[in-house]
């Protein structure tokens, strides 16, 4: 279900709910060059477990307006959201590059986020690029220089999945592991995936090129002022997000419990550890 939220200075954020209706609460950061849409993989698990998922568009990404943000940490929509839900507390989920954003999210409304969750999640540059795959690297490092561009050029892809998806599988998939080719042969997930790559750029590049402005640059916070409980999961197969990330997250989070997949890559996790990484998302403040 597709609800609207409007911000004080009258930009609007769109929410997508999946899952329980009158579950607990789980926000859910989407990906880099994705969108709110991605969070129907997690519909059937949700409602299973009896959470509901919030997945909101960052700006300019999807159907939420653009906004300037200079820092991760001034990603203040997860605080609009669970405000005009009326959601007193949430578990947080961040997947690949909104992992730093859920970061953010416990970093800044300690007593609003459960559990935090990092899946699959992206780090800070200076955390290196060992065992991701060439382009990764290189996308990187453009983004680092040309942030914009990099937004352009993952745009030009949303466009060829458009017109020739499987063109445009074939080139997404051409670095990944076995694993998580197999994972985006489930009609399912592939789907999922198209539509979300797609949506994210439905206003244009921009809210994806900032998104890697962002991740590419300074946070602005801490780690180590996370005190909600914090699990950390990762595919040892990935070739998207170095596994040297996951355990910088859980060595500078406090506490932080590193959870790591063997066999499985960047793709392939979230379909097979969607169960453990929503029961952690249930965990109550405190422990």
């Amino acid at each position: 279900m597709l609800v609207r939220v409007n911000r004080a200075d009258g930009s609007e954020i769109a929410c997508e709910l999946v899952g329980d209706r009158g579950g607990a609460a789980l926000l859910m950061c989407h990906g880099l060059a994705d969108s709110r849409r991605s969070a129907w993989l997690l519909d059937d698990t949700a409602r299973q477990l009896g959470l509901l998922v919030i997945a909101p568009d960052r700006p300019g990404i999807g159907l939420s307006r653009p906004r300037r943000l200079e820092r991760v940490i001034d990603w203040a929509d997860a605080l609009d959201v669970l405000d005009a839900l009326e959601v007193e507390t949430a578990g947080v989920l961040g997947i690949s590059g909104g992992g730093p954003f859920a970061a953010a999210c416990a970093a800044r409304l300690p007593h609003r986020v459960r559990a935090l969750v990092l899946a699959s999640a992206l780090g800070m540059v200076a955390w290196g690029t060992r065992q991701m795959a060439r382009g990764e690297r290189l996308s990187l490092a453009v983004a680092r220089r040309v942030p914009a561009f990099g937004g352009w050029f993952l745009a030009r892809l949303a466009a060829l999945a458009a017109v020739s998806p499987e063109l445009f599988f074939r080139i997404v998939t051409a670095e990944v592991p076995p694993v998580d080719r197999e994972a985006l042969r489930d009609a399912d997930q592939r789907a999922a995936f198209v539509e979300g790559f797609r949506e994210a750029f439905r206003g244009g590049s921009a809210g994806v090129g900032q998104d890697l402005r962002l991740l590419t640059r300074p946070w602005g916070f801490d780690l180590g002022v996370i005190r909600s409980p914090t699990f950390v999961h990762h595919g040892e197969a990935d070739t998207t997000v170095s596994l040297e990330h996951a355990r910088r997250f859980a060595q500078h989070i406090p506490g932080a419990a590193l959870r790591l997949h063997p066999l499985h890559g960047h793709f392939s996790l979230l379909d097979a550890a969607a169960g453990d990484m929503l029961r952690d998302a249930r965990a109550p403040a405190g422990g």
